[in-house]
């Protein structure tokens, strides 16, 4: 069995992190994004699915696709913030 790490990615006020054995690939954060700063990568997922991930540059760490994912396979941190 494929040992799947989280992938995080450091944003400047923090970072994005998806969980590789969470995510189905479904594609809602991308529709939900506001930036649309997500994508699909080539990172498999445990259903040998494309996984999300976020362009550092668009994303502004606001936290919509952690909320709307219905996995809870994403993570955002926004640094200063409780």
């Amino acid at each position: 069995m494929k040992d799947f790490k989280p992938k995080t990615i450091k944003i400047k006020n923090g970072s994005w992190t998806v969980f590789l054995e969470l995510c189905k690939g479904c594609g809602i954060c991308l529709i939900k994004c506001p930036q649309k700063s997500l994508f699909f990568s080539k990172e498999q997922g445990m259903y040998a699915n494309s996984t999300a991930q976020t362009d550092p540059d668009k994303c502004l760490l606001c936290g919509i696709c952690e909320l709307d994912c219905p996995e809870a396979a994403i993570k955002v941190v926004k640094e200063g913030k409780r």
